[in-house]
């Protein structure tokens, strides 16, 4: 076993202040504060201490042998299975491990084989609603002027809700043969600037809105990332998308859009071309530098037809009534 690290003062803040993205810190932050005030709930004096405290406290009692991380990785694995779902079981006491690793607690081989055989699989037990054109149709047309729009340019770039929000009028390119986006790289998960684009259709669309606006705002939109989530359920709800299972809600969600995107467009076209233009991690790779910026385009327009979902392009497109 690799010896034991010195355990600063504040354990948990340096290492959530290792990860420069937001997200990944807000993650890792609640899950191993989880894991703290679990571990530790005996001892009332500890219950609502800060996450620092109850780390130094615990890792003098793993030094000291009082405790012991496998077999308390163990029991909150257990404890998790009870109130929540396989896959938030999984994230949470993945952090929790990586964590307790970084500072000196790693878990053996066969100490993991050993945790993962007495949880369920990480699976999400929820069947997510079939996506499908005319779902996707429908939502578009329940949801709030603002939000279709967010909505379609979504299923015709492959961006994260949180990037499209970001986006300023000036991140955008109306001169080429399709509407590129150029995503700031301050604004993507990834850290890494990146290019997409817009089918005619969300085109059009996008530019009736910018059109139709009578503020002087350079944000491409100006609603928040929780007014696009109520929007979003309320719009599934209201169609008949959203049912329950398992005492969990299931409907449409945002995430879908970014599915859609890379399925569809891997129908008909390059999926690592589809992979990059959504941003996700590993794909700038030696397949997809193998595109020019041009080729990368004529990927996207062979995918565009199957990229729309509303009924005036159905016809330009040749899709008859899919």
């Amino acid at each position: 076993m690799r010896p034991r690290k010195i355990i600063p003062e504040t354990p948990v803040t340096d290492f959530l202040n290792s990860y420069p993205n937001k997200k990944t810190r807000e993650n890792y932050r609640v899950a191993i504060t989880h894991f703290l005030h679990t571990v530790c709930r005996s001892s009332r004096s500890g219950k609502f201490a800060k996450p620092d405290v109850l780390a130094v406290r615990y890792f003098a009692d793993l030094k000291n042998g009082v405790r012991n991380h496998f077999h308390d990785l163990k029991s909150y694995g257990l404890l998790l299975t009870e109130k929540y779902a396989p896959t938030t079981t999984s994230l949470y006491l993945s952090l929790a491990s990586i964590w307790l690793d970084e500072n000196g607690y790693p878990l053996t081989r066969r100490e993991k084989f050993r945790i993962s055989a007495l949880l369920p699989p990480p699976y999400p037990l929820d069947r997510e609603v079939e996506i499908k054109r005319s779902t996707f149709r429908a939502i578009y047309n329940a949801l709030p002027e603002d939000v279709s729009v967010l909505f379609l340019v979504q299923i015709a770039s492959g961006m994260r809700l949180g990037e499209a929000l970001a986006l300023r009028k000036s991140d955008l390119d109306w001169d080429g043969e399709r509407v590129e986006i150029k995503i700031p790289a301050d604004i993507t998960k990834t850290k890494a600037a990146r290019t997409t684009y817009l089918t005619e259709e969300a085109g059009f669309v996008l530019l009736e809105y910018l059109q139709s606006r009578r503020d002087d705002d350079d944000r491409l939109f100006l609603i928040s990332y929780h007014q696009a989530q109520k929007a979003m359920r309320d719009a599934s709800r209201d169609m008949g998308f959203t049912h329950e299972i398992n005492g969990r809600k299931v409907g449409v969600h945002w995430h879908m859009t970014r599915k859609w995107f890379i399925s569809r467009f891997s129908l008909v076209a390059s999926k690592d071309v589809a992979e990059h233009l959504a941003g996700h991690e590993g794909y700038l790779s030696r397949s997809y530098r193998r595109y020019s910026k041009k080729q990368a385009l004529k990927e996207y327009q062979k995918a565009e037809a199957k990229l729309s979902i509303l009924r005036e392009y159905e016809v330009y497109y040749g899709l008859g009534g899919i």
